[in-house]
């Protein structure tokens, strides 16, 4: 009689634990999504090049918010990535931005460093305009 109310009181223990540590049945576990993607892309340029002298810079920037004057870039430039720099006087290029966290990016911009001031010298030679302009990054490659 002892040896059945023993394994009667273990498979009552066995049951509440499993029990207590169920989270859900067989269902999949969801993985965090990873919070960083990649923009990879090429840039088509049309018309003729400005002077040499007026690219001292040329990048792509992704902005999640449309600045309405250039300091506002420059305050935010600790959350600002860029591309490597573009080159001068091709018909194409192409960029990658790693490491981009995730998120909508409503105003995406080549830059350029036009004159010799890092702090005041940068106009946008072109506008991302496909898809309302906008890219949307989410833990992978757009």
């Amino acid at each position: 009689m002892k040896t059945k109310r023993l394994i009667a009181l273990l498979f009552t223990a066995i049951l509440v634990l499993t029990l207590i540590n169920c989270d859900g049945g067989l269902e999949p576990i969801e993985e965090e999504p990873d919070p960083f993607g990649v923009i990879v892309g090429t840039v088509t340029y049309t018309g003729d090049w400005p002077p040499q002298e007026e690219f001292i810079e040329l990048f792509f920037v992704p902005l999640k918010v449309k600045p309405q004057t250039f300091l506002e870039v420059l305050l935010d430039r600790e959350n600002i990535q860029t591309s490597e720099k573009l080159d001068y006087n091709v018909d194409e290029d192409t960029f990658i931005i790693d490491e981009l966290e995730n998120g909508t990016y409503i105003y995406n911009i080549i830059a350029n460093q036009f004159g010799p001031s890092v702090l005041t010298d940068w106009r946008p030679l072109g506008v991302y305009t496909d898809n309302d302009g906008i890219i949307t990054v989410e833990g992978d490659t757009t």
